[in-house]
């Protein structure tokens, strides 16, 4: 087994949160939020070293605390794997940390430039939970500002003004500090569900092809054909040209599974629509009707060149050989031509009356019936 790579210290912090059973959104969600908050408590930092540094203690011991707190719920969430409890936690402090910014630096005046920050709680509810948790914390988001608009004068009255060359540098790094994190949130969602979205669209595709493929040969089944037949006959209709049916049946395929036993029956009706399907142009459609029949639609096909497909087949499947065993193989072939108007059914019930004629006349024949 191929040991997995190794991951730097940014790789194994993202992933320390993450269980062995977690889904891949899942895990993508942990990450993310792993991720934003570790940014967000890091910047925390910065900040609260800077508002000490300009004057005001209380409004930078706000920030320093918040990176304590946020880190300890990291590591809870690290050793519990406790998701749920992790994103609260982190929400609830992103929200609470602008407002009481905003309240130590004197309320809208001084404070309003860390508003930002309070809008990731909702944010992040509605990208790592669902839109009814982001509806709860965004209404939570506009209490906190109605009870700040109570008390503005009074916060006013007991802060000291900012600067405000100061207030407006701290607005533009404040804004571009909290895009960054929102764009870095935006830019791993999309990219996850754009693969998430290729991987659904490659499922889909492929569990399709699965319904409409026929197992043993590979061949598309009957389904498959009761869609391709109504959509030929459709196109005929429209654009009036020739459609010819062939259907066709292994002869004595019963005595070859009674003999042989239904392996060696599996590998003749994989040979036989090998041999079909090498005979036909890429226009043409083949299918497995059931058992040892096989239907072959060709669209923009006279009579005369169908019965000639039909009789090359018919050549080239008595020249099949499964290995290791005597079998020698035959089918019988009935063709026809559909006729404008005409329904699915009425089509393959003659192509079928041309083929019990062939079985009736000795079987390894073919048999025309175009009215």
């Amino acid at each position: 087994m191929t040991a997995p790579p190794p991951q730097n210290f940014y790789q194994h912090w993202l992933t320390l949160g993450v269980a062995p059973d977690d889904n891949d959104d899942l895990r993508l969600k942990k990450a993310v939020l792993t991720l934003v908050t570790s940014g967000i408590a890091f910047l925390a930092i910065f900040w609260g070293a800077l508002y000490i540094y300009s004057g005001y203690p209380l409004s930078g011991a706000i920030p320093l605390s918040y990176t304590v707190i946020s880190f300890s719920s990291t590591l809870y969430f690290f050793r519990t794997k406790r998701f749920a409890f992790f994103c609260f936690s982190q929400q609830l402090l992103i929200l609470l940390l602008p407002f009481l910014l905003m309240w130590s630096l004197g309320g809208f005046a001084n404070g309003s430039v860390v508003m930002i920050w309070a809008i990731f709680a909702p944010l992040a509810a509605l990208f790592f939970i669902d839109l009814k948790a982001a509806t709860r914390w965004m209404f939570a988001f506009l209490a906190l500002l109605l009870v700040s608009a109570l008390f503005d004068h009074t916060l006013a009255d007991m802060a000291r003004p900012m600067p405000s060359d100061l207030n407006t540098l701290y607005f533009l790094m404040n804004l571009g500090c909290g895009f960054v994190l929102i764009a870095l949130m935006l830019h791993y969602f999309v990219r996850d569900r754009e693969l998430a979205y290729g991987r659904l669209l490659e499922s889909e595709a492929h569990i399709r092809e699965l319904m409409l493929t026929d197992t043993l040969t590979g061949v598309p089944n009957r389904r498959h054909l009761n869609d391709r037949l109504e959509m030929e006959l459709a196109r005929q209709a429209r654009y009036d040209q020739p459609l010819s049916v062939i259907l066709t049946d292994i002869d004595r395929f019963k005595h070859v599974n009674d003999t042989y036993g239904h392996a060696a029956g599996d590998a003749v009706l994989k040979a036989f629509a090998r041999t079909l399907e090498s005979s036909i142009r890429g226009s043409d459609f083949l299918a497995r009707y059931g058992g040892e029949e096989f239907v072959l639609l060709l669209p923009n096909t006279g009579i005369e060149e169908a019965t000639a497909l039909a009789e090359r087949m018919r050549e080239a499947t008595r020249s099949i050989h499964i290995p290791e065993t005597p079998i020698g193989i035959t089918a019988s072939f009935g063709v026809t031509l559909a006729r404008r108007g005409e329904s699915m059914g009425e089509v393959l019930s003659r192509a079928d009356e041309a083929m019990y004629q062939s079985k009736s006349g000795g079987r390894d024949r073919v048999t025309t019936l175009a009215d």
